[in-house]
């Protein structure tokens, strides 16, 4: 379980350090980007803050939510008056005021400065020693050394209720072993649930949720990075699918289908061997890529005249988390790639008609 998390992460850096030279920290309408291999935000953020690297820092106050990626992240600002969002494999969060708390990780620290609403884990060593209104998580060995004001549901190989722990409202763990609790809390105040699940097990459940968590993020880290690039292009694009659909979901259809036939076509022939590994390779790329472009053109519809970064990241996480659904997700998949393609297929031929006018 351990290689695997490292493989993910390794892979979400490869992808972070490659977007590097064209990603490095954009700071607009409040909101405070930053894409680099270390980043160290020391300033207060009056709005939200998108950032994956290597290793990300955060030291001063937060207005928004925190949503971050990397190997190692720590977030030791005064205040975070927002949700903090975040996937790494060490994590350490030391701030106040936050709402909720979603991350996934390896090892998981939660300071003592630490105050939240809702904290929601997932991660192989989980340490809370914070105050939050209600805890839920799940993973091997998890610590609460600070106080739940509220009710608290695990699913663990061991959970230790430290000398600091207090929990005031209903406590439910699901183990293989009986929790270890102190003075404050007996086991007649724990529901517990004795299962037969075993530590590889948890590990996978936590692992499926934080590659999951990673994925998203991912896709709006390269959905960010693709806007920014393709700005113009994504104004035109909105106008098009209202002027024009059924130019675009035909041709999307259309080459849908017929490109990967013609690709391996070309393979047949010597001259024809490298355009059509070139042309799979593009398909393929660009069917990996639909549902991030398109939640960009969704999100740009939906969400008219709203801070556009607001309208990238809600069309991702639509788009992104309808494509996770059973059955539902292969349907969201093929309709993104056919008019992401329906798109590149007519800007194509309007490009071509241009020329030829001008001509």
């Amino acid at each position: 379980m351990k290689k695997k998390g490292i493989f993910i992460l390794t892979l979400l850096m490869m992808i972070l350090f490659s977007v590097n030279s064209f990603a490095d920290s954009i700071d607009s309408a409040s909101n405070y980007f930053a894409f680099k291999e270390n980043v160290n935000i020391t300033e207060d953020v009056s709005g939200d803050i998108y950032s994956a690297g290597r290793e990300v820092n955060v030291e001063n106050s937060v207005v928004g939510d925190t949503i971050a990626a990397g190997e190692i992240i720590n977030i030791k600002s005064k205040e975070i008056r927002g949700n903090v969002r975040c996937a790494a494999q060490t994590l350490n969060i030391d701030s106040k005021n936050i709402k909720n708390i979603t991350c996934a990780g390896q090892n998981i620290d939660i300071g003592k400065n630490t105050t939240a609403k809702a904290i929601y884990l997932a991660g192989q060593n989980i340490n809370f020693k914070g105050n939050c209104e209600g805890f839920y998580a799940t993973g091997q060995t998890i610590i609460i050394n600070g106080k739940v004001d509220g009710n608290l549901r695990v699913s663990c190989d061991e959970l230790i209720i430290a000398d600091n722990g207090d929990i005031t409202g209903e406590i439910e763990v699901y183990s293989p072993k009986e929790p270890i609790v102190n003075s404050k809390v007996s086991m007649n105040d724990i529901k517990y649930v004795k299962t037969e699940k075993s530590a590889d097990q948890n590990n996978i459940k936590a692992f499926v949720g934080f590659s999951t968590l990673i994925s998203i993020i991912a896709s709006l880290i390269i959905g960010f990075v693709i806007y920014i690039l393709f700005k113009k292009l994504f104004i035109s694009s909105d106008e098009l699918l209202v002027k024009e659909p059924l130019p675009i979901v035909l041709g999307g259809m259309a080459s849908f289908i017929l490109l990967p036939i013609v690709s391996l076509l070309l393979f047949i022939t010597i001259i024809g061997l490298p355009l059509g590994m070139l042309s799979l390779l593009l398909y393929f790329i660009i069917v990996y890529l639909s549902p991030v472009i398109m939640g960009i053109i969704l999100g740009r519809l939906i969400l008219k005249n709203k801070n556009p970064y607001l309208q990238v990241l809600a069309g991702i996480i639509v788009v992104r988390l309808l494509s996770l659904l059973p059955i539902i997700g292969t349907f969201v998949w093929v309709v993104s790639s056919m008019l992401v393609l329906g798109f590149i297929v007519y800007g194509f031929y309007q490009s071509i008609k241009y020329k030829e006018n001008r001509i």
